[in-house]
């Protein structure tokens, strides 16, 4: 279950941050993420999960046949409800499943790629995303919203939390 409970800290600690924004400063475009929003990269992370999720139950995965759910983007209340509940949704995931996972790398957006994985390396790998995805947020919010309290390594891979304790360096 290590894979769900890092899940849900992660997810948890994007809503920590987004609840502290109002939902201008949460839907403006900020040029430094080229014109993209904080919500649009929550969406995004958001969205990934919950295919995660449904395909634990159908055994398919597709992350480029998503809908993307523009309420998520506009709104930090509907987006904190939805990490909420895709954090219970995890807790009840408890046991690894093979998964067919599609994908497109053509123009014509027809799936060519078709490789088995498993519900736990999509985990990872939403894990992975997330993180990325957190990295992004933080550096519009550290230059647009200062006002804004960050997590103690809110974007920062794992591996470089580790790495730097292993140095006695405090991030």
């Amino acid at each position: 279950m290590k894979l769900q409970d890092t899940s849900a800290h992660l997810l948890g600690q994007l809503t920590a941050v987004i609840v502290q924004l109002e939902t201008q400063e949460y839907t403006r475009p900020l040029d430094l993420l080229m014109g993209s929003s904080v919500g649009k990269h929550l969406r995004h992370i958001i969205e990934f999960y919950a295919l995660s999720l449904t395909a634990y139950h159908t055994g398919y995965l597709n992350y480029d046949r998503r809908i993307r759910q523009e309420s998520l983007e506009n709104s930090p209340a509907e987006a904190a409800a939805a990490i909420q509940q895709m954090i219970v949704q995890l807790a009840c995931c408890t046991e690894d499943r093979l998964l067919e996972l599609e994908a497109s790398y053509s123009p014509d957006a027809i799936p060519d790629v078709a490789i088995l994985t498993t519900f736990h390396r999509e985990l990872l790998y939403n894990i992975e995303h997330a993180i990325h995805h957190s990295a992004i947020i933080r550096i519009g919010l550290e230059a647009v919203f200062p006002h804004v309290q960050m997590p103690a390594h809110f974007g920062i891979a794992h591996a470089t939390v580790a790495h730097f304790h292993s140095i006695s360096y405090s991030l």
